[in-house]
């Protein structure tokens, strides 16, 4: 699937998209009808409402249509996408009807997806349909973000990140939640960073997976599985250590105090070797390096629960050795856990 090249939006209409965006796309993820990853195509659902947090009934969304694709994993767990016309925006009321889709007792699907072809919008069951999608990409971004896409709605992403529940009679980590906290998406969106780089103003780094658990001292870990948007940045999370890390807290519990949040910090450091290619932070271009390079990284996150999500500010500093420079990242986080 060549996603980059130029399309004429004005040609397309909502068939359009789900045959020359919607399909190879599924093809690509290892989705096919009749196969352990099935595709289910225009399922008819009825019954007559579902309670969308509107105060008057006629208000309320009829749930009679279909739902335009239904992909199953091994007919375990299951996760919708719908095609819109590129001629408009996605509405609330899109949102709306791809949730009530999503929440049908006969589909359970723990995402649902909206797809104009301009534009993918991936979002949890989970949350409420007013949330913000936990990843959203521009048609232009397809190629270059895959393995986003691919780690949240792969067949074995689906698998791993929602297992079957076993019974828990451990402390709770939070209220609503179990002894060990599976986490299934988020997001780090950085603000400013010193010294100033345009290039980090909103950049975001999502958190596709992970788990919260008790640790056998004292206090709390959490494990993050991350990825960036961008295949360069996302090869340097990996060399700092921070697409797949440990971050621990003191507290027992997830606060939900706002004026006493959670505080959770790591700490290592990476060493870089004379010759290794790495981005050029101040022009996003890549260099070769002329020496040695020391990285001692710090992160600190700190937060609150409120309706199982985590969600509070986010820190990372770069402390070179060699040179003396430091370099820090400010932003706010929101992490689902159940």
């Amino acid at each position: 699937m060549r996603t980059m090249n130029k399309r004429d939006w004005s040609q397309f209409g909502e068939a359009d998209v789900r045959e020359e965006i919607i399909a190879p796309l599924l093809l690509r993820l290892n989705y096919q009808t009749g196969t352990d990853n099935n595709i289910i195509r225009e399922q008819s659902l009825r019954y007559d409402k579902s309670y969308l947090g509107h105060k008057k009934p006629d208000k309320d969304w009829p749930l009679r249509g279909k739902a335009d694709y239904i992909c199953e994993v091994k007919k375990k767990i299951s996760w919708t996408i719908e095609a819109k016309s590129p001629s408009r925006e996605i509405s609330t009321e899109d949102i709306e009807q791809s949730y009530t889709y999503a929440r049908h007792p006969e589909v359970r699907a723990v995402y649902f997806c909206i797809c104009n072809g301009r534009e993918l919008r991936i979002y949890q069951t989970a949350d409420a349909p007013g949330t913000k999608p936990i990843l959203s990409l521009k048609y232009e971004d397809f190629d270059n973000s895959f393995h986003a896409i691919e780690s949240l709605l792969g067949p074995d992403s689906i698998l791993r990140n929602h297992p079957e529940i076993t019974p828990d009679f451990g402390q709770p980590i939070g209220p609503g939640l179990r002894s060990l906290v599976r986490i299934t998406g988020g997001r780090v969106v950085f603000q400013t960073c010193s010294p100033d780089l345009p290039m980090f103003k909103g950049y975001t780094v999502f958190v596709i997976s992970g788990a919260v658990q008790r640790q056998a001292s004292v206090g709390l870990v959490a494990f993050l599985d991350t990825l960036s948007p961008y295949e360069s940045l996302q090869r340097l999370n990996e060399r700092l250590g921070l697409d797949k890390f440990e971050i621990a807290s003191n507290d027992s519990v997830l606060s939900i105090d706002e004026h006493r949040p959670t505080i959770f910090q790591s700490e290592h450091t990476v060493f870089f070797a004379k010759g290794e290619v790495m981005p050029n932070l101040l022009t996003g271009s890549e260099i070769q390096l002329p020496t040695n390079l020391t990285c001692k990284v710090k992160t600190l996150a700190e937060g609150i629960l409120k309706d199982n999500i985590f969600t509070g500010k986010f820190q990372a500093i770069y402390f070179y050795q060699e040179s003396g420079l430091n370099f820090s990242m400010n932003g706010e986080f929101e992490i689902q856990v159940v």
